[in-house]
């Protein structure tokens, strides 16, 4: 009996990754596919990436809106941009301080005759997003966890910073930012946990293994020494700056630089998929961790 039970785990584990992989592999293919156009931002409409996304948390029956906002556009235009916005409440009390998971959906979208579909960057973190949201609705929940979809991140973060803007500091753990997740041949993320975050290295570093690993850095100058990019800020690099400037602790999970990044040429069949699945394996794991935890 003690067999049988074993291997129907074993069964049940091997079924759940290869849904999770189905998932996240649909979700990448449809949000860089042409139907999408690169997924460019400023529209006074609400685009069919954010509707994509809208559906797909709705799916899982997690609480989703849309959180429409303008931006600067040029010297003196506005444009549009459209946040997709989850909730899990949470269900176990008594409850610990929130947790935001942000990521951002927009990219480069059509230039001329091409466009740019972001298969990394960030459709790749947008798949995990909603790879962990489906995964955590079912679980017992001692913090609400926000899902933020962000829109204009790549005309200068506009959607992380209005959002972050409606938030209560007191009331935030962690934000949990995920940019660009499709790991190398090295299989590592990096990940810039600074100042109060780094008080969760530890857990972040237990959640991965040897099949992927997570190197944390605690300080911007060591990460850009480790990547060998001095030019790049990696504190204002993506949304979780957002964050920071408000003062909310983050933790921001990418692979560094990408020599596909912001060409055309970051496409959905350059990404090996069961390599994505283990790395939102990994990063539901350490939010897992966080979310059972009554803890601060």
């Amino acid at each position: 009996m003690q067999l049988l039970g074993t291997s129907l785990l074993w069964l049940s584990s091997i079924i759940s990754i290869a849904q999770a992989a189905s998932k996240i592999e649909v979700d990448l293919k449809t949000l860089t596919s042409e139907a999408h156009a690169g997924r460019g931002s400023g529209h006074t409409d609400i685009n069919k990436s954010a509707r994509y996304i809208h559906s797909r948390f709705a799916e899982t029956g997690i609480d989703v809106y849309f959180q429409s906002f303008r931006f600067p556009q040029g010297f003196s235009k506005l444009a549009y941009g459209h946040n997709v916005v989850a909730t899990l409440p949470c269900n176990a009390p008594p409850c610990a301080p929130a947790l935001v998971i942000s990521a951002h959906y927009d990219h480069l979208g059509r230039r001329g005759t091409r466009y740019y579909p972001g298969a990394n960057d960030n459709a790749s973190g947008v798949a995990v997003m909603l790879d962990v949201a489906r995964q955590l609705a079912t679980k017992i929940r001692h913090r609400e966890i926000l899902f933020v979809a962000t829109d204009a991140e790549e005309k200068g973060l506009y959607g992380a910073h209005f959002f972050a803007a409606t938030l209560n500091p007191e009331h935030v753990a962690l934000n949990i930012n995920l940019d660009m997740l499709a790991v190398n041949k090295r299989n590592r993320l990096y990940v810039l946990a600074p100042n109060q975050a780094s008080t969760y290295a530890k857990e972040i570093i237990q959640a991965f293994n040897q099949d992927i690993r997570a190197q944390v850095f605690t300080s911007t100058a060591r990460m850009s020494r480790r990547l060998d990019t001095p030019r790049v800020d990696w504190l204002r690099a993506s949304d979780h700056y957002a964050f920071h400037k408000v003062g909310i602790p983050f933790a921001y999970f990418g692979i560094g630089t990408d020599p596909l990044h912001h060409t055309y040429k970051d496409q959905f069949d350059k990404i090996d998929i069961p390599k994505l699945t283990q790395v939102s394996a990994h990063i539901n794991a350490f939010i897992s961790a966080l979310s059972v935890s009554a803890a601060p």
